[in-house]
């Protein structure tokens, strides 16, 4: 994505054919990271135009020397968790799943997963995952934050962080295996 600087300039002058400009060449990159947080994608489009608005409001504080993908990645993370601390009380249900230990010593080819799904099905799956595992798994694995970042963040401890990784971890790992078995048994049939 390459926002010229002369566009950034118009935007800075309020002027909203380039705002409009602007969002749409934003639009997708934005949108793969609100995908990546909300369930439905009326939740996630609401979630883009709040940050769009922040990163149009907060132009003025780019920094040139930064990637503007970057800046507007951050920014758009950060609306993401602002987001999260609002609804907190609502997202702290978390929904705890039973797992039988044995199913996780199993070895599974990761590699060979490949050939049974596709990278959208594999998103559907991490969008299943229960509210607050689904971002922490996002927020660490994807977007590359630390436990402590994590923690700092959404106001939970390290070790709370690392569980949800883990705990998202073996769920994506058991759908992982399901599917495969699922294809399997449809190409022996």
């Amino acid at each position: 994505m390459l926002v010229s600087q002369s566009l950034i300039e118009r935007c800075l002058r309020e002027e909203r054919k380039a705002q409009y400009e602007m969002y749409k060449q934003c639009y997708s990159v934005l949108m793969s990271i609100c995908i990546r947080y909300e369930k439905n994608r009326e939740d996630a489009e609401a979630l883009l135009n709040m940050g769009f608005l922040k990163v149009v409001t907060k132009l003025d504080k780019y920094n040139t020397d930064i990637p503007f993908e970057a800046w507007i990645r951050r920014i758009m993370i950060n609306t993401v968790i602002d987001e999260y601390r609002k609804n907190k009380k609502e997202n702290e249900t978390i929904e705890y799943t039973d797992f039988d230990d044995h199913h996780y010593n199993r070895s599974i080819d990761f590699n060979a997963a490949d050939a049974y799904f596709e990278a959208e099905e594999l998103q559907l799956m991490i969008n299943d995952l229960p509210g607050v595992t689904q971002r922490v798994f996002n927020l660490h694995v994807i977007d590359g934050f630390s436990h402590k970042e994590i923690g700092d963040l959404l106001n939970i401890s390290v070790g709370t962080s690392k569980w949800h990784v883990s705990n998202a971890r073996k769920i994506l790992k058991e759908k992982i295996e399901q599917k495969i078995n699922a294809n399997s048994k449809s190409i022996t049939a």
